[in-house]
């Protein structure tokens, strides 16, 4: 079973719980929370680190990463690649056809997804060419080879 980071938002009288899936995504979140909110009065983030055990948390840090992080998806090695994959792969969908001359809009899919398999994120042998209806409804933990 995948371990999931609770963390703990409460601004006034209103709190709410949000899950991550690294400590490292709980706390980057945790910043820009604090971050978004720091003219309030009342705030508060918490969670459980395995590693340190309860951490609250009350005003940002500035060690701590917010916007740096740079997108995948608008580097310019991916849109490259992806203009690569369209093209090898004749814009077309591999599951059922569909192109964009018939209204499809496409994506290029990573077969084995890039949060599992981080280096064949720019491997164009785990690209294919999926409509938005066939690419929606294949989940992450589906490695289905449609070519």
């Amino acid at each position: 079973m995948e371990r999931l980071f609770s963390v703990t938002f409460r601004l006034g009288d209103s709190i709410r719980t949000k899950h991550y899936k690294t400590e490292k995504s709980a706390l980057r979140n945790i910043n820009k929370w604090l971050l978004k909110h720091r003219e309030e009065v009342d705030i508060n983030a918490s969670f459980f680190s395995g590693s340190q055990g309860h951490l609250s948390f009350n005003a940002p840090a500035e060690d701590l990463p917010t916007d740096q992080t740079v997108d995948f998806y608008k580097t310019k090695a991916w849109r490259a690649l992806r203009l690569q994959a369209l093209e090898y792969y004749e814009r077309r969908c591999v599951c059922c056809g569909a192109t964009p001359k018939s209204g499809a809009v496409l994506h290029v899919d990573h077969i084995k997804p890039r949060c599992r398999y981080p280096e064949l994120a720019l491997d164009i042998d785990n690209l294919q060419i999926l409509c938005e209806a066939c690419n929606l409804g294949k989940m992450a933990n589906v490695e289905i080879d449609w070519r």
